[in-house]
C-alpha cells in the first residue's frame, strides 16, 4: 500500500507503463502516487498481489449480481472499510453515492486526506464486464 510520501512508477489510464521523451520511466510521488495506488486497489481483487493477499477492493465478485439495496450496501461497506484502512484518509469524510444506469452501477466516492481541506473524488463503474476507475479529481 503506497502512502502519501511514497514514489512509484506512473501508470497510464489503462494501467500500462508510461515513458518520457528520454525513454525513462516517469515516476509519481506524494499525493499523485497515493491516489494512483487507490485507483489500482479499486480494480484489484484480494489475492492478486502475492506480497499482500488482502490488498484490493474485490469488486469483481459483484459483476454478475443484481444491484439491489443489499448488494449496494455491501459494496459501500467494503469500500468504506478499505479506504478507512489507509491512515492518510480521514475516515469520517468518506461519502459514497451510487446510481444505476441500465446494467452499470456508478459510484462516486468522496473523501479528504488527513489535515487537508480539499476533497478527493473517485468515480468507479461496475458493470457485467468489469470494474473501471473512470475519473479521479
Amino acid at each position: 500500500m503506497a502512502g502519501i510520501n511514497d514514489t512509484d512508477i506512473r501508470l497510464s489510464e489503462d494501467w500500462q507503463l508510461t515513458s518520457s521523451s528520454t525513454g525513462d520511466v516517469p515516476l509519481c510521488s506524494a499525493r499523485d502516487c497515493f491516489l494512483q495506488d487507490i485507483r489500482l486497489e479499486a480494480v484489484t481483487t484480494p489475492g492478486e498481489i502475492f506480497y499482500n493477499p488482502s490488498w484490493g477492493w474485490g469488486l469483481r465478485e459483484y459483476l454478475h449480481r443484481e444491484y439491489d439495496e443489499l448488494t449496494r450496501l455491501e459494496i459501500s461497506q467494503r469500500i468504506q472499510s478499505k479506504l478507512s484502512q489507509r491512515p492518510e484518509v480521514d475516515s469520517s469524510t468518506i461519502e459514497i453515492q451510487m446510481g444505476l444506469t441500465g446494467d452499470q452501477l456508478m459510484m462516486d466516492l468522496y473523501f479528504r486526506l488527513v489535515e487537508e481541506t480539499e476533497q478527493e473524488h473517485l468515480q468507479v463503474s461496475l458493470d457485467r464486464v468489469g470494474v473501471e476507475v473512470i475519473e479521479i479529481a
